[in-house]
């Protein structure tokens, strides 16, 4: 039978070829506690909305669930809570995003909560218009078969290992020849912010192929064994961060990517998604 759900999706206007790459990123490193201050006030744990495990340590890379973080609620702002969120954890290593330091990983925190304070407003919204049991939403919620599952795995795999999907040997030999290579005596690199515009440059003109490609890829294998096919298959340009925060002129290349990250239009379609899975 013909899949409906592109169909339905556009005529929602909803943007296909974006959909399951931009959801994938914005909603990757929500707590449930996030989600009960951004989006609905008494989602559950077991909440359906999943995320890359922030544990990078562990063999499970994307949760079905959005996490109990633990935030400390003596603190009346949200940007404390999640400020003591990054602190408390800033001696792990292979915590939340891979090679940042512990200014850059409280930057991402700072604008993955700007992106969902922007998707919050188009949630209230659609609240008032959009029945959760409609086909659209139907559609949205199939996580395994709309393509959100298969993009976050992706999603972990690229914090994980930064310019692995980049097709630069300068990134990807770190990896894949990893015995050859000594981590001490390699730079620094880490995840790039700058997804938005290869949702503007590259997934808009591939996304088709990049889908195609990703769904023949099996995530129940380990990262090992997932690889060679990921760096081989996947490229999409994606590269690392050039610029260390350190520094204010460097503030201002961050700045620039995260103000970039998200085309104004997509975080209806986040908003959508948020409620269709929440209600």
């Amino acid at each position: 039978a013909k899949d409906i759900c592109p169909d339905i999706m556009k005529n929602a206007k909803i943007d296909g070829n974006n959909f399951a790459p931009l959801v994938s990123h914005s909603i990757h490193s929500l707590t449930l506690e996030d989600i009960r201050f951004y989006f609905k006030t008494d989602a559950p744990e077991d909440n359906n909305i999943p995320t890359v495990n922030a544990d990078m340590e562990s063999d499970q890379r994307v949760l079905e669930y959005a996490p109990l973080a633990g935030y400390d609620d003596s603190f009346s702002t949200p940007a404390m809570r999640q400020f003591d969120y990054v602190l408390r954890n800033m001696d792990k290593e292979d915590w939340q995003v891979k090679g940042y330091s512990s200014l850059e990983k409280a930057a991402h925190v700072f604008h993955m909560a700007e992106l969902w304070n922007k998707a919050a407003e188009q949630y209230d919204i659609v609240e008032k218009r959009l029945d959760p049991k409609s086909e659209l939403c139907g559609c949205l919620k199939d996580v395994q078969k709309n393509g959100i599952w298969e993009f976050m795995n992706l999603m972990a795999i690229k914090i994980r290992y930064p310019g692995i999907t980049s097709g630069n040997p300068t990134f990807t030999n770190r990896y894949l020849e990893e015995k050859k290579i000594s981590r001490e005596n390699t730079p620094r690199v880490s995840y790039s912010l700058s997804y938005g515009l290869s949702y503007g440059l590259s997934y808009k003109r591939t996304s088709t192929t990049v889908s195609e490609r990703l769904a023949k890829i099996d995530f129940s294998k380990s990262d090992e064994e997932l690889l060679s096919d990921v760096a081989k298959n996947l490229v999409d340009g994606s590269g690392v961060m050039v610029h260390e925060l350190d520094s204010a002129e460097h503030w201002d290349y961050w700045k620039m990517m995260v103000k970039t990250a998200m085309r104004d239009d997509l975080y209806y379609d986040l908003g959508v998604f948020m409620y269709c899975m929440l209600n």
